[in-house]
């Protein structure tokens, strides 16, 4: 069946493939400079540049056409050697090796390992949570039940935690009865 139009799994197979090499590039450039600080360390025509680039990305994935997502995949891809080849020249620094940064559901989460440092961290200006292995560990002791999983099942991975219904409940609350 030569020249038949793929099927709708086939045109979404490829056009996943080419986001998890575009997704792994980001990664890549997010791990070596900082999440989503490569645009700020070039100068701006590249930076806005380089938003289009991933605006029509997007736009291409949503529309699920295996060609346009591997057009603009590949430019994507571009575009981060690119910006990365600038910042490279232009000698920006790279994030510190001692703050590791990732992102949740609720934003940028930045780790660093001294909690003497939590004030010294360079933002540039993104939103974002900053938390020291101090912090962390506090967070571990008093999740008791966390830490007893990873205790009892080396290798377990979290994957996600939520607060018991009585606690969520008492959140919910409207105040209304309290008597100011």
């Amino acid at each position: 069946m030569n020249g038949a139009p793929p099927t709708k799994q086939e045109a979404a197979d490829r056009c996943w493939a080419m986001i998890k090499v575009v997704d792994e590039r980001g990664r890549q450039i997010d791990e070596r400079w900082g999440t989503g600080r490569l645009p700020r360390l070039v100068p701006v025509e590249w930076a806005e540049r380089f938003a289009s680039q991933s605006h029509k990305f997007g736009t291409a994935c949503m529309g699920y056409d295996p060609d346009e997502v591997r057009k603009h995949g590949e430019a994507m891809v571009r575009a981060y050697d690119k910006l990365e080849a600038l910042a490279i020249e232009a000698k920006a620094d790279e994030a510190p090796p001692e703050q590791w940064e990732f992102e949740t559901d609720d934003g940028l989460v930045i780790l660093i390992r001294d909690k003497a440092k939590l004030g010294m961290v360079e933002t540039m200006g993104r939103r974002c949570q900053v938390w020291s292995l101090d912090e962390i560990a506090a967070v571990i002791r008093n999740a008791k039940i966390v830490a007893e999983c990873k205790l009892h099942f080396p290798g377990a991975e979290l994957v996600s935690t939520r607060p018991a219904r009585v606690a969520m409940d008492a959140l919910n609350d409207s105040l209304e009865n309290v008597p100011w």
